[in-house]
């Protein structure tokens, strides 16, 4: 589901997934705020040939896929920075393709996913991740997606116009205890929608988080990594 062009952006990656979230508290809701207004992060597309680098086990270049967070607009987050926030754990949804499998899609999921949503001065970023098995093997994915500066207007939970991904912008990273795949998005997006039926205004009702923003800066890296374990 969704990775960072680090040759283009110098950033810590908030690593993203699993057990690790059962350390945390659970987010709070923002206080007083009318929670259940749902947005719905979704990113599709088709993996580049051949893979970045790493062995290519699951046979994903060159394949389609569709992968789906939902989060609550009143979310805390459960870290932070001067223009970065993370939240966790959400719920992913999706479907991959396998050369392994020819024409047979595979469905995922998991219920602890991670965003993390960095404002910048001329670039914003966007990363997720989440534990997931597939074919029976259990992984850690990481996507790191690089926004046109002002694409994002608060890294908060927040819905943003659709974004054109392709190998300068968005990598996804799938890895075991043993062995890591980088591979490159050749097309596709990356949209945050609010769910059917909610109006803008409803969306935009969360108070603001203590976050402050200086939109002149330049990336500030997060400090602190979530780890991944499954």
């Amino acid at each position: 589901m969704f990775s960072l062009n680090a040759r283009k952006i110098k950033i810590v990656s908030v690593i993203v997934a699993a057990a690790a979230i059962a350390c945390l508290a659970a987010p709070q809701r923002l206080a007083g705020q009318d929670a259940g207004t749902k947005i719905t992060f979704t990113a599709q597309g088709t993996f580049a040939t051949p893979q970045v680098s790493g062995n290519d086990t699951l046979l994903l270049a060159g394949q389609p896929f569709q992968i789906k967070i939902v989060a609550d607009a009143s979310l805390t987050p459960s870290k932070h920075g001067r223009n970065w926030a993370a939240f966790s754990p959400l719920k992913m949804s999706g479907t991959i393709n396998s050369g392994l499998l020819p024409g047979q899609p595979v469905k995922i999921g998991s219920s602890k996913a991670v965003i993390a949503q960095v404002v910048g001065a001329s670039e914003d970023v966007f990363q997720a991740g989440f534990p997931v098995k597939v074919i029976g093997i259990d992984l850690q994915a990481i996507a790191n997606i690089t926004l046109p500066g002002g694409t994002l207007s608060t890294p908060l939970i927040r819905p943003f116009a659709s974004v054109a991904l392709d190998p300068t912008n968005a990598t996804v990273t799938y890895s075991n205890a043993t062995a890591s795949t980088v591979l490159a998005v050749q097309t596709g997006t990356l949209v945050a929608t609010l769910a059917a039926g909610a109006g803008a205004a409803q969306a935009a009702v969360a108070a603001p988080f203590a976050v402050v923003l200086h939109a002149g800066a330049q990336i500030v890296k997060p400090r602190e990594l979530l780890t991944i374990r499954q």
